[in-house]
């Protein structure tokens, strides 16, 4: 008998890409796999859309927003009491081919040292362009590279295939990961789970893999070149949960580094947005809320104490130099 997966698919507020995403997820060549969509307290008519669907899927409602850690959290739990082998977390503004959730299974069965598999994420844009790979982490710097080209990923699966991270946009996760490493961290609530729950499942004795035979589509999003098509949200968690990754992972004066590291990145971001008062001013609640080890949703009142924002967003470039030895 097939491994039994359950998929799971979270919305909140999207119900139209959900729809696609489901009807996509239905194509799958693979048949032992249940749809599990869990609705994060969206407010506008995706509950009655999704209710709709009947027993095509399992539908869990949230009364509020929990996040992507949140929301997943909860699936994963009802996934793995109801027998499941695997859970593929899967983002509602994805496509896949019919072929992907067979690959992955097949090439994990074959291998029980595999926790964490992911296809290819590609882009959504009718040519296919990679859109993430995989990513490469050492615990001893502390850093995080991804990786957006094949060959390379390949390369660093040979080379370093106890530091491979994976993104969440399409993740299989081994029961035996859940069992050993427990749940995402949900003190992250969105963005940058997925890269500490991959270390995390590396630190428990697994391999994190690329599968590049496989692929899924997913929705290009704003870059951090175009800072004005972002909203500030993404910014805030963005420099403060890889802060409390580190936190988390690290200790002493490898956490001191991975502050320092993170501060000089979040600072060339803000010099590529002057003009962004609210994406400034979120990047820097997230740098301190992160190194106060706060946690949890967004909130847009939030705020570095005026002076050190003051001091931090206005001059970037004076930071930058002196943290870089020049003057």
């Amino acid at each position: 008998m097939q491994p039994l997966v359950y998929i799971i698919v979270l919305n909140w507020n999207g119900y139209r890409d959900t729809m696609r995403c489901i009807a996509s997820l239905e194509r799958q060549r693979y048949e032992n796999c249940r749809i599990l969509v869990v609705d994060n307290g969206s407010t506008d008519q995706s509950v009655e859309a999704l209710r709709r669907l009947g027993d095509r899927i399992i539908l869990h409602e949230n009364p509020d927003n929990r996040g992507y850690t949140g929301g997943n959290n909860r699936a994963m739990h009802t996934a793995f009491v109801q027998g499941a082998d695997y859970v593929w977390l899967f983002n509602n503004d994805a496509v896949t081919e019919p072929d992907t959730l067979a690959r992955l299974v097949e090439v994990c069965e074959a291998d029980p040292g595999i926790g964490l598999a992911s296809p290819l994420v590609r882009e959504a844009n009718g040519h296919g362009s990679v859109q993430f790979a995989c990513g490469l982490f050492d615990l001893s710097t502390p850093s995080y590279i991804p990786c957006f080209e094949v060959q390379q990923a390949r390369e660093w699966l040979e080379q370093f295939p106890r530091r491979i991270a994976l993104s969440g946009t399409a993740m299989l996760v081994r029961r035996s990961v859940y069992e050993k490493t427990g749940i995402l961290d949900d003190r992250l609530f969105a963005y940058w789970e997925d890269i500490e729950y991959s270390i995390r499942s590396a630190a428990a004795g697994f391999r994190n893999v690329l599968i590049p035979e496989a692929s899924i589509f997913h929705e290009p999003k704003p870059t951090i070149a175009s800072p004005g098509a972002i909203k500030p949200h993404f910014y805030y968690f963005m420099s403060r949960n890889e802060i409390l990754m580190w936190r988390s992972l690290c200790r002493g004066t490898s956490f001191h580094r991975s502050v320092l590291w993170v501060l000089r990145r979040q600072l060339r971001q803000i010099q590529r947005m002057p003009d962004s008062t609210a994406g400034v001013d979120a990047v820097l609640a997230g740098l301190w809320d992160g190194c106060r080890g706060v946690g949890g949703a967004y909130d847009p009142n939030r705020r570095m104490p005026a002076p050190l924002r003051r001091l931090l967003g206005r001059h970037p470039a004076f930071w930058l130099r002196l943290m870089d030895g020049r003057r």
